[in-house]
Order: C-alpha cells, then structure tokens, then sequence
C-alpha cells in the first residue's frame, strides 16, 4: 500500500484547487489561500489581505494532502479502504480536501466500493445550488477512482492506441477518453512531465508511468 497520494490525485487537486498567493473568498465565503488552504498560516487565520509565497502554498499543499490523505486511509472514515487501491484512495483524499472529512465518511458509510464512485457525483452543490465546476471535479474523481491501477504498462507515443492509451487520458484529465494518442494527448503528456521535473519529451515510458501511477 503507498503511503502517500499518487500522482495523479495530486494533480487533480492541484488542478480544481489552483493556486492563489492572495486570500480570497471561497464560493462558501469561506477565506481561502494557497492551495485551497483555509486553517491558518503561521498562527494566523486565513483573511482578507493575506498574502503569501509559493514556497508556502506548496508547504501548505503538502501538509493539507497529508492530512486529507490519511482520513482516506482510516476505516473509521472509509470503512472499506484496506481493500481499495492508490487511485481509489487517492480520489476519495481529493474530495475529502474539497469536501472535508465528515463528508467523506458520510459518503462511505454503509456503500460499497462500487457504490461510492456513483454517489461522488451527488456532492456537486454549494449552498444549496449546483455547481459546475464541483460536478466537473466530481466526475474526474470519479474517472481516477475507477482507473484500474497496473504498473505493467507498455511505452506509449503519438500514434499509439488501445485501452491503456485510455487509461493515461483518463488519469491526465481534461482530454477526450477515445483510446487515441494524439496532439492533445502528447501536449498534455508534455505539460504533465514539465510539472513533475520529468524529461518532457510525450512519451509515457517506465519514469512516467511510475509517477502518474504513484509508484
């Protein structure tokens, strides 16, 4: 079992969270900063005017996934969990970061492994009302927690097609799932291995497949 979110969850968060050196107000009004951080910063509560580095969000995105992750990994929020794999852990760490981890232990509560990744996408609402980014990060958390998760994976370029094909969109996210290792495919592949200090040349060998796999 890792002992950490995989690569993939953690590019999602980073993705839906995105990254604001600045506090702002969160679509709850709650004041938020970083990395989607809203407990305090060197003491501090998160408010108005607040800003800080990079080096900090990052530090401040390490310690909330840590945190997040590890009620992913408790069964007394995700009774099911020492059955789930990395994908499925590391989707349910991104919604509990979004979420909280009350809401994550009401939607493990009495569902099956199956039956969770359906109800994911019933936590799309934000007072009250439908939103569309939740349902859009809700549906890519989804997606992660029913990639099946193998480190037996071929080498794959532009060009290349199949199911594992469709296994690497899915995990990139924002790309259509046709099973086609096209341009849009390679950039992201591209855009990915730049943000993960990996050679960045679009082809998904050993190295990459390790990282995007938590390996």
């Amino acid at each position: 079992m890792s002992n950490s979110i995989n690569a993939a969850g953690l590019a999602l968060i980073k993705k839906f969270e995105g990254c604001k050196l600045t506090a702002y107000q969160d679509s709850a009004g709650v004041w938020t900063i970083g990395y989607g951080h809203t407990g305090k910063v060197d003491g501090k509560a998160v408010c108005k005017g607040m800003t800080i580095t990079q080096s900090k969000a990052n530090s401040l995105l390490s310690s909330d996934v840590a945190k997040f992750w590890s009620y992913a990994n408790n069964s007394d929020y995700v009774p099911l969990t020492a059955s789930m794999n990395e994908n499925q852990r590391s989707a349910l760490t991104s919604f509990a970061f979004n979420c909280g981890q009350s809401n994550l232990k009401t939607l493990c509560k009495d569902r099956t492994v199956a039956e969770i990744a359906e109800a994911l996408l019933l936590y799309n609402k934000a007072g009250g009302k439908v939103l569309s980014g939740l349902t859009t990060r809700r549906k890519a958390e989804r997606e992660l927690y029913l990639t099946e998760v193998t480190h037996d994976m071929d080498t794959l370029r532009k060009g290349d097609e199949g199911q594992q094909v469709r296994a690497l969109q899915k995990l990139l996210g924002g790309l259509t799932v046709d099973g086609i290792f096209g341009a849009n495919t390679e950039s992201a592949v591209i855009a990915w291995q730049n943000n993960y200090g990996l050679t960045a040349d679009g082809i998904v060998g050993p190295k990459t497949w390790a990282a995007i796999l938590g390996g």
